[in-house]
């Protein structure tokens, strides 16, 4: 193997590796958010039915809480190659067509995001200064997980379309 392919395959799987360790720690962070959410709701359900009370402002919390999970698990869904794609058709294409179309499609996903951080950005400056007023939660907590889901989401399209460009092109099925 040459130096530059040995040099090319490092730097793909030094991106691939820092790619897989980002993401696990999210699906954590996901994984502990989830069991969270739902102690929080048998608790609830709990407190509610058994005990006629409730905590306050344990409702706002969960969805709060699940506003979080969802922005994050968009990102690490599309780290996993696992986003919204209808392949149906693009399977029974060439490899090296699907390879790029890959590329395309990452880049166009990117693009949005990078839009929707934009504006979500704008969006916050504009309304996220009250305060949710069961929780005395600035609202700007929960609303910043658009941007942070949407600037994660962006940094996954980058690192994978590096990825996709440095690995060596299938052989011709």
């Amino acid at each position: 193997m040459s130096q530059a392919a040995n040099s090319c395959c490092t730097g793909q799987n030094r991106v691939l590796r820092l790619e897989a360790r980002f993401s696990r720690i999210l699906e954590h962070l996901l994984t502990a958010t989830f069991m969270l959410i739902f102690a929080l709701v048998v608790l609830l359900v709990l407190l509610r039915y058994v005990f006629n009370t409730t905590i306050v402002g344990g409702n706002e919390a969960t969805v709060m809480l699940f506003i979080w999970t969802t922005a994050l698990g968009a990102a690490v869904d599309l780290a996993r190659g696992k986003h919204i794609i209808v392949d149906a058709f693009v399977n029974y294409l060439p490899a090296a067509i699907r390879r790029w179309l890959d590329v395309v499609n990452l880049f166009i996903i990117g693009v949005l995001n990078a839009y929707l951080l934009k504006y979500s950005i704008d969006w916050i400056c504009t309304v996220g200064g009250s305060e949710h007023p069961v929780l005395h939660v600035p609202e700007a907590v929960v609303e910043i997980a658009l941007p942070v889901g949407c600037g994660l989401t962006i940094l996954f399209c980058i690192t994978r379309i590096v990825s996709i460009l440095m690995a060596k092109p299938a052989a011709a099925e």
